[in-house]
């Protein structure tokens, strides 16, 4: 799948982006704190969402993408209903009672689904009366005009490797004597890239040395990495991670790792183990890292070796300056409103990268995160 445009509202807050525009390979998202940076990656996971049969309350939103060849427009609008509980009051918590009051699929510009408070038209065929608080995608998702759409947001995730936290790990559990080869690793959804870089490890493929050897590259003092299952209760586990260093006899295990280390070994996989298809989100790309990784993993996201899609934020120097200037969007803020300027717009990089920079450090708009 590629994201070509997005437009969202809250129609609860009126906060609201319009034609968010994404390159083919990859958008850095940047800006003044509170723009709406994050709220950007928040939609298209909101979006995944939708498409497997969740509602929010009060979004309303189009997208156009690319998947398999074929160009796509979904749009659809939730309604506005009263919660009580104050948790599910926040659009991006998931709740099962908002109705869809229109839904459409353009496919290559032809129409293919057009919901309304009448029903539900597909193929110009009305159909029978369906679950309003789900999308179409979820609802026809075995139709075989509709499962590409469905199967293209499976591909869409959060890279969120800020932690070392313990979690179960269900598939490493029920599979852990199973044997598999790199690409069902790959195409392996829901699970973290530890449990990837552990199904590498145990089924001794290339990918957990090339994984090894780019780690080692940027921590030259680490001379092995392993990855097992240390076992939580009856016949579930969790999947640690330890490593050996040069001049230091016992392993350093899993919680002593250091956050950077564990971050980085955990970005790495990430971008090996990707799919073609993939959209990953980062969010704050260099949260934990320290500045001997941060160009190492900028490049592994510049030149992955799979077709993926990457969009991200940051507001470190380094990483900004690492990223070519045409895949800057800056992001400004009018009330509830949220702009996106690219580079061009704002006379930025006419001449080198690291003027590009200084000259984004000194724009109204990056510092004040507005236009006017």
């Amino acid at each position: 799948m590629k994201f070509k445009s997005i437009s969202a509202r809250n129609k609860r807050t009126g906060w609201n982006v319009e034609n968010m525009q994404f390159n083919p390979m990859l958008t850095l998202l940047v800006g003044a704190s509170g723009v709406g940076k994050t709220k950007i990656l928040n939609i298209i996971r909101m979006l995944t969402r939708v498409a497997r049969g969740e509602s929010f309350n009060g979004f309303e939103w189009e997208i156009e993408f690319e998947q398999n060849g074929r160009n796509y427009v979904w749009e659809g609008e939730f309604a506005i209903i009263e919660v009580n509980q104050p948790l599910m009051r926040d659009m991006e918590v998931g709740n099962d009672e908002a109705p869809i009051v229109r839904e459409m699929v353009l496919d290559n510009g032809e129409e293919m689904i057009k919901r309304s408070s009448d029903g539900i038209r597909y193929k110009g065929n009305d159909l029978v009366k369906l679950d309003n608080s789900k999308s179409v995608v979820e609802l026809l998702k075995e139709e075989s005009s509709i499962k590409p759409i469905y199967d293209g947001f499976k591909q869409c995730y959060a890279l969120e490797v800020a932690d070392s936290s313990l979690r179960f790990a269900p598939m490493a559990s029920m599979y852990k004597n199973m044997t598999f080869d790199a690409m069902q690793i790959k195409q392996m959804s829901n699970i973290s890239p530890l449990e990837k870089l552990y199904f590498l490890r145990v089924n001794k493929l290339k990918e957990f040395d090339l994984i090894c050897q780019a780690f080692h590259s940027i921590f030259p003092n680490v001379e092995q990495i392993d990855v097992l299952l240390s076992k939580a209760f009856d016949d579930f586990f969790t999947v640690v991670a330890r490593i050996k260093e040069k001049g230091v006899e016992p392993w350093i295990e899993h919680f002593d790792i250091s956050s950077g280390m564990f971050r980085t070994l955990l970005q790495i996989t990430a971008m090996v183990m990707a799919n073609d298809g993939d959209v990953i989100m980062i969010d704050e790309f260099e949260n934990g890292l320290g500045v001997n990784c941060i160009n190492e993993l900028a490049d592994l996201i510049m030149e992955p070796e799979a077709n993926i899609q990457v969009v991200m934020t940051s507001h470190h120097p380094y990483i900004i300056n690492a990223i070519p200037v045409k895949d800057w969007k800056i992001l400004t803020r009018n009330g509830s409103d949220v702009q996106v300027h690219t580079a061009d717009e704002l006379h930025i990089g006419e001449h080198s990268k690291h003027e590009a920079f200084m000259q984004l450090l000194q724009t109204r708009e990056y510092k004040t995160g507005t236009r006017n």
